[in-house]
């Protein structure tokens, strides 16, 4: 059977192209939720807490299912005045699905308890400025 072949390089094909599923994309824009806010540029993340923010300065890369875990900073203190604006090392963990993002901030000297957050885009944050 001389078909056999072209047929088992298609079907493998088919099977290839079937198992590469694509990553989802955080757009670019304003994500918000109960007490954050995100800014989504190009090349960077802004993170906006009650009297607090992050930064992440690079894109975050996601699976295939949606999870991500990226390092990046945090800072205490919103706009007021004397307050350490010093950052800090932060995790940001999560997963997004569609326009709809969960994480977790988890700053890595401990300064902080952990606390998980969710956004949607085009949402507007509802955060507390200080």
């Amino acid at each position: 059977m001389k078909l056999t072949r072209p047929f088992l390089c298609i079907a493998a094909l088919l099977v290839v192209a079937c198992s590469n599923s694509t990553a989802p994309d955080l757009r670019t824009g304003i994500w918000g939720g109960s007490h954050v806010g995100l800014s989504v540029e190009d090349s960077r993340v802004f993170f906006l807490f009650d009297c607090a923010g992050g930064e992440v300065d690079n894109t975050i890369s996601f699976a295939a299912d949606g999870k991500f875990d990226v390092t990046g900073t945090f800072s205490f203190g919103g706009n007021i005045v004397g307050g350490d604006h010093s950052p800090h090392p932060a995790r940001y963990f999560g997963r997004l699905v569609g326009t709809h993002i969960t994480f977790t901030r988890v700053l890595l000297d401990g300064s902080l308890t952990d606390m998980s957050f969710s956004a949607d885009f085009g949402a507007a944050p509802s955060i507390v400025a200080c």
